[in-house]
């Protein structure tokens, strides 16, 4: 759907920039904080967890077998029942309780519920009886005993699938109902299960321990949508009608996006695979450092998953102002949070690591090599955010093709540059190549963003990026340069307290050139939580 200029003029639209209406945004601010802060504990705990694995396994063979098992069933549930159910059911589910029709909402839940259900247990149970050549044709790469090892750990985490799918669609669900906090503790879940695991049966069974708890922690995730679905009084249907409207509505949605999870999870795939024909633990460097970045450019998947029922309904009202208003609002939002941490990231990727990874097995060797590929992935941070954001925006403009097309015509450039660059760069080579179609990725959809979205001005957003930039790098090169003078090296406790430190201190000096330079994000952040500090303060009084 196209926002034309003749609909603007209509609705007397004036620039994003002129006195806006904040009140939608702060709406969507409302709603990605409350996601963002589930990331958050989902994120601390998910260091917690990957600092307990690390030292009890290290960069092993043992840890390759396991994270290469666990992309089976991720791939399926991403195509199958992932993120993209979301997409194309909470638009249908959120039309049928606007009308008030709670009764046939709850059907039409049901009926694709029992259908999804009934698919992925298929997937499962197959999953579990093919595991072996599964496992040979993924881990081609890998020593004969790393692949039996795989091969059992899948058995084990297969059920994963059929897990996984109903969370989605009970995700789903609970933000239909605006139900948000729930949702926002499932990755919590999942490490406390992990965690448990490997502290209380590691000693007994070895890498196994984190196999099963993967799987505990999943059915904890399920458990803890269920207790809030319950307070919603739901009217369960024993049924599967695939003639019902609304279940072909969604299908139709659902075949493009799941397409764009098929094309994501080929870049996965390829890059796990490609690594296992490299020295032993490059797999797990990537994982671990994947693990890092990723912890930023939640704020992504967050705002992203805030800003599309709000989009959605601008759109379908033709509210041209506040769907360019929000558009780029989000986008300025990521951009300045984002562009310091790049460069923070890169400049003290090895004391960041040795601080979160470096005790017990997890070596000299091992940070180095994982540092390696956090400073490669930080590269496209501000890309793989902002990507999230776009495909969401586009799917509210009724555009479920163009993020698929963008994004099959990448993974030949993806495969292409990791044959490239691991020749040189091996593991951080797969990284380097990952950041790069990122940015392509995230550049084109911008570009074919700003052709359907009159008033959005590429130019402008443009250079606000390079702003951003230029004042992360006169943030964050100055306390570079005197660290490395310091030179403590990245092998003591002290030195890598020091170096987040003054990482930490770069981030600082960024927000005080923000203040300077008049950028006005800090101040809507500053009083956006000046809200939120307000209102918690009279609800508790």
């Amino acid at each position: 759907m196209e926002v034309r200029p003749e609909d603007a003029a209509k609705s007397n639209v004036q620039s994003p920039r002129e006195a806006p209406n904040l009140q939608p945004l702060r709406r969507i601010f409302s709603f990605a904080t409350i996601l963002a802060i589930g990331f958050v504990l989902g994120r601390i705990s998910g260091l917690l967890r990957e600092m307990i694995v690390s030292a009890a396994f290290g960069l092993s063979a043992e840890l390759d077998a396991y994270f290469l098992a666990l992309v089976v069933p991720t791939i399926i549930n991403n195509i199958v029942a992932g993120s993209a159910i979301s997409v194309a059911a909470v638009p249908v589910f959120s039309r049928y309780l606007a009308h008030g029709d709670r009764a046939e909402f709850w059907r039409v839940a049901s009926i694709i519920t029992n259908f999804i259900l009934l698919v992925t247990g298929g997937l499962t149970i197959l999953g579990m009886l093919l595991a072996a050549p599964i496992i040979a044709i993924l881990g081609m790469g890998l020593a004969p005993a790393t692949q039996t090892l795989a091969t059992s750990m899948l058995v084990i985490m297969m059920p994963i699938l059929f897990l996984s799918a109903f969370l989605n669609m009970l995700l789903a669900i609970l933000n239909a109902l605006d139900r948000f906090w729930a949702p926002a503790l499932v990755f919590l879940a999942v490490n406390v299960g992990i965690i448990s695991a490997v502290v209380v049966l590691a000693p007994f069974i070895g890498v196994y321990a984190v196999a099963w708890g993967f799987l505990i922690g999943v059915a904890l995730q399920v458990a803890i949508q269920l207790i809030a679905l319950r307070r919603e009084q739901p009217q369960y249907h024993w049924q599967i009608d695939l003639r019902h409207p609304a279940v072909r509505e969604v299908a139709l949605a659902f075949v493009p996006v799941t397409a764009l999870s098929f094309v994501t999870q080929i870049n996965y795939s390829v890059d796990k695979a490609m690594a296992g024909t490299l020295a032993a633990g490059s797999i797990s460097a990537l994982n671990y450092a994947d693990t890092i970045v990723a912890t930023f450019y939640m704020l992504g998947i967050s705002l992203s998953v805030a800003v599309f029922p709000s989009l959605s309904r601008m759109v379908a009202i033709h509210d041209h102002e506040s769907t360019t208003r929000t558009v780029v609002a989000s986008l300025r939002m990521l951009i300045f949070i984002l562009a310091p941490l790049t460069f923070l990231l890169i400049s003290f990727a090895a004391p960041t690591i040795g601080l979160i990874f470096g005790r017990g097995k997890f070596d000299a060797n091992d940070v180095t090599m994982t540092a390696q590929a956090l400073a490669m992935y930080a590269i496209g941070l501000i890309a793989a955010a902002a990507t999230y954001v776009l495909q969401r925006i586009f799917y509210a403009l009724r555009d479920n093709i163009t993020p698929f097309v963008v994004g099959a015509l990448t993974v030949a450039v993806h495969l292409a540059l990791n044959w490239v660059l691991m020749r040189d760069l091996a593991h951080a080579g797969i990284a380097l190549s990952t950041s790069l179609t990122t940015i392509t990725s995230a550049l084109v959809l911008t570009f074919l963003l700003a052709r359907q979205v009159r008033g959005l001005e590429l130019k402008t957003l443009m250079t606000f990026l390079i702003r951003c930039i230029m004042l992360a790098v006169l943030s964050t090169l100055p306390v570079a340069w005197f660290f490395s003078q310091m030179q403590l090296g990245s092998e003591t406790l002290n030195a890598r307290v020091i170096g987040v430190a003054f990482g930490a201190l770069g981030g600082a000096i960024y927000l005080a050139l923000a203040f300077v330079t008049r950028t006005p994000e800090p101040h809507m952040l500053f009083d956006y939580a000046r809200g939120l500090l307000q209102k918690f303060a009279i609800r508790n009084s």
